[in-house]
């Protein structure tokens, strides 16, 4: 019966990440090729720091304590019953955050950095080959190093890593509240 479970969640994320890495990679090269080098060097930092940060928040989940989420939940803390969420699926946000979002943004920034060299080739006449290799390599140690930095980090304050992202996911719900609110005062 697990066997079976896990092979439906496999299956599930399968075409969760197919799906996502498109839609990503749709929007991100549509962006790339009509904007100039520097705007693609700032998508590139961003797509890095997303998949970093997600690697982050992938070690955190099964490091952080319960019991501290349900004692801020019952205080009512901004985020708390988010966090517990999270934590108490911390193998699916693990798999989520780390296998999905952090290789979706791995896979696409290799992408974008094939494209930079492209057009940095194309426009200032330099070897490709050794562009490729200096933009993939830099991509690539920059991506690692973030995430070894971040995985140390996120074990030590792994509590305070998962309340954020449960604020992070709770803002969309307090932001309809408010608007709720808004409403019905006019």
């Amino acid at each position: 019966m697990v066997i079976l479970k896990n092979f439906k969640e496999s299956i599930f994320v399968t075409v969760i990440t197919f799906i996502l890495t498109i839609i990503v990679a749709l929007i991100s090269y549509s962006w790339m090729e009509t904007i100039s080098f520097f705007p693609a060097i700032l998508i590139l930092i961003i797509i890095i720091s997303i998949g970093v940060f997600s690697d982050m928040v992938a070690f955190a989940a099964p490091a952080a304590e319960e019991e501290s989420f349900h004692a801020k939940a019952a205080k009512k803390v901004f985020g708390a019953k988010k966090g517990l969420f999270l934590v108490k699926n911390a193998h699916r946000v693990a798999n989520f955050m780390g296998d999905i979002v952090g290789d979706i943004c791995g896979i696409i920034s290799g992408s974008l950095g094939t494209i930079i060299v492209i057009k940095i080739a194309s426009n200032w006449r330099a070897p490709r080959s050794w562009l490729d290799l200096l933009v993939l390599s830099l991509i690539a140690a920059i991506t690692v190093g973030g995430k070894s930095f971040l995985k140390g980090y996120a074990l030590r304050k792994s509590n305070e890593i998962i309340l954020c992202a449960g604020k992070i996911l709770a803002s969309p719900m307090l932001l309809k509240n408010v608007l709720k609110k808004i409403k019905k005062s006019s």
